[in-house]
């Protein structure tokens, strides 16, 4: 649906062209929610106000005050037993949308963050080091890892976009996060993350700079349209909004400081209603009430007139997490395509042709993980990261959980010298072949261990188990892969091919014809250069590639 419906998103993101908002619809399965937050604030003034303190009374006059204006059920239960009550579960999940203005009931004599930090604890509960990232945040971590995420802004507290790039590139500088003014002048990363409601994490390690950046109550979140002091953050986020297109993930664009920043951007230079490329999108099922206010605030005279249109492509058909799922795929395509593009030893036509080989394991893929995004996840950092790993060799990749094909963008690959530097036009094409050659059904591609996408089993429809196919970029590449135990002592019947032959041959082996190399039939290497030398037509590439691995 995303590449029919949205493909302009598709190759927005494929060449770092939107601005990515994060809401808690990310992380709703990751930290506690807004109801565990008003339940240990609630809590902790029930604790306060039967205790024998000398500021009981005050604690108990801002209990009874939220418990008038926002829980008056609960009044009388709290009356029959203070020490013992506890507020009903269902009856706060009803404040969802009033959290802010709960949290701003203050203690008498005590600072405005009050129940915020020292009540709720914030800053422990959302900067909790043990909080585990869910799939979400590692398919953006994925996307910003790639170079197609660059620029973010999150109103969430919690740090699990930032862990989880840490966890799979094990390499915190790929992220600059910007809270306080003075973060940007110690970036060093690609991508930016602005964390416009605060960070809990960083208030939790250095509480005297960034606690009071955390933005919860009404007056706090009045203040980032207002106070002078986060007047940096809403410049930098009225840039980027008038820069970029936004994808907003997870975000209800309930409260006003938001709602503000964009009625700003449409005053300072509005994007332009376009059916097929529309400026705002919101990864929901349909647009809720406060998501729609954004159209009306962005698209003005043009919403009135386009209302059903505009709300109908504004929202991608589906939550974070599939839409997040999706593009990670679609990017990575993309970006395969884009390599393919440069390769300059084989006809156009035969590239077109693998074109659609490079599609057709995306089907695969995309099959295999259906609707579970963490299946995706998985696959990625694990198989996935295995055959970029062997391809280009730990010693260029290194050994974190997810290998990026080349960083950057669908554009600078189709500009830039890493793609060819790298042989990653080389890898796009045996993709492209074993795809190929699957859809014309010449063969049917599979893994020989779920962990080892390294090891591909290629055999032809019908017929029995098949030879494993092991690519690699060159002659360093080949050298290690034969010092595997699978290859000097497994019993499988193995093909080594080594893509980038002007990298030299293994010395291992000498150079000869299709398939020859070890004189042990069941270990051979293979020069591509013996299999794509003079070809005229895909079919002609794929008969060689066939003779080649002996199929």
């Amino acid at each position: 649906m995303l590449r029919a419906e949205h493909s302009e998103l598709i190759e927005d993101v494929a060449d770092a062209r939107r601005f990515v908002w994060l809401g808690s619809g990310i992380s709703l399965e990751q930290v506690p929610g807004l109801v565990d937050l008003m339940s240990r604030v609630l809590s902790f003034l029930r604790d306060k106000a039967v205790s024998d303190d000398a500021d009981s009374g005050d604690h108990e006059d801002a209990l009874r005050q939220i418990l008038a204006q926002y829980l008056p059920q609960e009044t009388s239960r709290f009356e029959a037993d203070p020490s013992g009550w506890t507020p009903k579960k269902n009856r706060l999940r009803t404040l969802g949308n009033s959290y802010s203005d709960l949290l701003s009931i203050g203690v008498v004599g005590k600072p405005s963050d009050y129940l915020l930090m020292e009540g709720a604890r914030l800053a422990e509960l959302y900067g909790d080091p043990s909080l585990v990232p869910g799939p979400t945040h590692f398919l953006i971590a994925t996307l910003i890892y790639e170079g197609a995420v660059s620029k973010l802004a999150s109103g969430n507290w919690d740090g699990l976009v930032e862990k989880a790039l840490k966890t799979i590139s094990a390499d915190d500088s790929l992220l600059d996060v910007y809270v306080d003014v003075n973060d940007p002048r110690e970036g060093r990363g690609d991508a930016e993350l602005a964390k416009f409601h605060g960070c809990a994490v960083r208030a939790l390690d250095q509480p005297g700079k960034y606690r009071p950046k955390i933005i919860a109550t009404t007056a706090q979140i009045s203040s980032l349209h207002g106070d002078p002091d986060f007047q940096h953050m809403r410049d930098r986020l009225l840039e980027l909004t008038t820069r970029l297109r936004s994808l907003i993930l997870g975000l209800s664009v309930q409260d006003a400081d938001l709602l503000a920043i964009f009625r700003l951007s449409t005053s300072r230079s509005p994007w332009p209603w376009d059916v097929g490329h529309p400026a705002y999108v919101f990864a929901e099922p349909a647009v809720s009430p406060s998501q729609r206010t954004v159209l009306e605030v962005a698209y003005g005279a043009s919403y009135g007139d386009e209302r059903r249109e505009i709300d109908s492509r504004s929202a991608l058909g589906s939550y974070a997490g599939p839409v997040v799922a999706a593009l990670a795929v679609e990017v990575l395509a993309a970006k395969y395509q884009a390599a393919l593009s440069r390769h300059g030893d084989l006809p156009s036509t035969v590239l077109d042709a693998l074109q659609a080989g490079v599609r057709r394991l995306v089907l695969r893929i995309v099959a295999a993980f259906g609707r579970d995004e963490s299946v995706l996840v998985e696959f990625l950092l694990g198989p996935y990261a295995d055959f970029m790993r062997t391809y280009f060799g730990p010693h260029a990749v290194g050994q974190s959980g997810y290998v990026p094909f080349v960083r950057g963008t669908r554009a600078q690959l189709h500009n830039g010298h890493a793609v060819l530097g790298m042989a990653a036009d080389r890898l796009a094409v045996i993709v492209g072949v074993l795809g190929v050659g699957e859809a014309e059904r010449r063969w049917r591609v599979s893994l020989n261990k779920e962990t080892k996408a390294s090891r591909i089993i290629v055999a032809r429809n019908g017929a029995g188990r098949g030879v494993t196919l092991v690519a690699v970029r060159g002659q360093r590449e080949a050298i290690e892969v034969m010092a595997c135990d699978d290859w000097v002592r497994g019993s499988d019947e193995m093909v080594l091919l080594q893509m980038d032959t002007a990298r030299g041959a293994s010395p291992r082996s000498p150079r000869g014809g299709l398939g020859k190399g070890r004189g042990a039939r069941r270990k051979r290497e293979l020069d591509w250069a013996d299999v794509a030398e003079s070809v005229g037509s895909h079919d002609e590439l794929l008969v060689r590639f066939e003779t080649g691995v002996l199929l």
